[in-house]
């Protein structure tokens, strides 16, 4: 198989991997992986945030804003936000 498919397969697969933050449930866990914003300006204060790839996150709250926690911090974000923010989900 060619290199540029087996490169274009493992991004397929990795991207298959993750979810957007709004498809998690209360209580379930996971690791934030990428941040989807074209907005420079939303991804540099989530980022201020602590909403950064590798960082482990639970969700508290879905409604009426999603409420994350990070370590010892809550965030509350609302669902286009969060809709952006590419998460892998712990195995349960």
């Amino acid at each position: 198989m060619p290199k540029r498919q087996r490169k274009r397969e493992h991004l397929k697969d990795a991207q298959e991997e993750t979810l957007p933050l709004t498809a998690l449930r209360v209580g379930a866990s996971g690791y934030v992986r990428e941040l989807h914003l074209q907005d420079q300006m939303l991804a540099q204060k989530l980022i201020a945030l602590g909403v950064v790839p590798g960082a482990r996150l639970k969700i508290l709250q879905r409604f009426p804003a999603y409420v994350i926690q990070i370590d010892f911090t809550q965030i509350a974000i609302d669902h286009h936000l969060a809709k952006a923010v590419r998460v892998q989900p712990d195995a349960d």
